[in-house]
């Protein structure tokens, strides 16, 4: 059964970067939607999750950065990785990567879909266990996304070993999508951010 701890409870920070530097599963607020996160480089809690969420291993998960772990981890220019870490916008960029990340992660590709989180609470967390952190929507694949707990909560009786209960989070699409491997940026999901607004990001 899943513990589950208030976002202000003083031990939570405790509480979920010792889950997940143990391995484990859990489930947390980011800026956008509640995500399922574990190691990013942790292959089997990576697993774990495909299976929680019941969905194909094709798909890859969203990994969640700071600005250093961005840097080190995956291809992108100075100038980019400046604007794109001053933008302070959910922004998911899909890009190479220096490091290898399970299949689970990259789907299978050459690319892996990342974030800079603009969540108080994500970085928290980040800076804790200096590693990404996976941040895949909380839902059985398939089914809507919420942005309330009490749903989240119902929907994983089981296999989640913390859960982070932050209430009902402001409404949100989820964050916008480019894909910067390819010869031109493409708009793979517009998300919270609109056109214009991405465009600012990616060329000042």
């Amino acid at each position: 059964m899943s513990e589950i701890i208030k976002e202000n409870d003083p031990l939570v920070f405790d509480k979920v970067s010792e889950c997940l530097s143990g391995g484990g599963v859990v489930i947390y607020p980011t800026e956008t939607l509640y995500g399922i996160g574990c190691l990013a480089f942790n292959r089997e809690a990576c697993g774990r999750i495909v299976r929680i969420k019941r969905r194909s291993g094709e798909k890859g998960f969203i990994v969640l950065v700071d600005e250093e772990m961005l840097e080190r981890h995956f291809h992108i220019s100075e100038e980019l990785l400046r604007r794109y870490s001053r933008s302070r916008k959910p922004l998911t960029l899909i890009l190479h990567p220096k490091s290898s990340f399970p299949r689970e992660v990259s789907g299978g590709r050459d690319s892996v879909a990342v974030r800079i989180s603009t969540s108080s609470f994500v970085s928290r967390i980040l800076s804790r266990t200096r590693e990404p952190i996976t941040s895949t929507s909380a839902n059985i694949s398939g089914m809507d996304n919420s942005n309330r707990f009490a749903d989240i909560r119902r929907n994983f009786p089981s296999g989640i070993d913390v859960m982070v209960d932050s209430g009902t989070l402001p409404p949100s699409t989820g964050s916008s999508i480019v894909n910067l491997t390819t010869a031109e940026p493409k708009i793979i999901r517009q998300g919270d951010l609109s056109v214009s607004e991405i465009e600012k990001i990616l060329h000042g």
